[in-house]
């Protein structure tokens, strides 16, 4: 897998309370503050969205699942979370997005990248987006479950990653989007159906992914648009 791709480039506020989206963002909302913002909409926004990655993020079609939305793709195939911190100040920070949405880890797993480091590099990449950009919203994906091939083994893992992603939302001031549950089976793996290899979404996969990040996008733009 080689190294490829980049990609293509609300705030209506709607009455709708905030409370599937509170479950997906991490952080204090609005500190010292009692009313949440309400879900927003990203009809006529004309904020920007980037989506950094690896071949999960670069090949999804964004502006057939997320129509509308202002987005910039930099998913690149093969990419570990040390290539993607690398690239954070050119491929995130340089574009001043409002939202960012941060998905890796998988590519580190089948490698044997111990689950500390992956958490650490994903870590250092909401940091670095925060120090360069205050007010963007980070989104951190959870990591996708593998299909029924694959060692549960690696399950294990891919839990053990997304609990501690999890855990430290609040601590780290992002907001974890839980899409592992969106996509598994039972037994953690991914749901037949939603790949052709096992591993990389098809339409139906995207598709099961779609609302959850969407709420999540909402939710972000909700909060930038309010001043977090």
């Amino acid at each position: 897998m080689g190294r490829r791709g980049l990609g293509r480039m609300a705030a209506a506020v709607l009455g709708v309370a905030l409370a599937a989206a509170g479950m997906l963002y991490g952080g204090s909302l609005l500190p010292g503050r009692r009313e949440p913002p309400p879900v927003s909409d990203w009809t006529d926004w004309d904020g920007t969205a980037v989506f950094l990655g690896d071949s999960i993020t670069e090949f999804c079609d964004l502006e057939r699942f997320y129509p509308g939305l202002h987005t910039v793709n930099r998913g690149i195939s093969g990419d570990i979370t040390a290539g993607m911190l690398e690239r954070v100040q050119q491929d995130v920070c340089a574009l001043a997005p409002q939202i960012a949405v941060v998905h890796g880890g998988i590519n580190d797993i089948f490698l044997g990248v111990d689950d500390g480091t992956v958490v650490g590099n994903l870590m250092d990449i909401v940091a670095a987006i925060r120090q360069a950009l205050p007010q963007t919203q980070v989104l951190v994906q959870s990591v996708y479950p593998v299909a029924d091939g694959a060692d549960l083994a690696l399950t294990g893992h891919i839990r053990a990653v997304n609990q501690r992603l999890q855990a430290l939302a609040e601590e780290k001031d992002y907001a974890y989007v839980d899409v592992f549950s969106a996509l598994a089976a039972e037994d953690g793996r991914l749901t037949a159906g939603y790949a052709d290899d096992g591993l990389h979404p098809n339409d139906a996969g995207y598709a099961a992914v779609q609302p959850v990040l969407s709420q999540a996008i909402k939710a972000a733009i909700a909060r930038y648009a309010y001043g977090r």
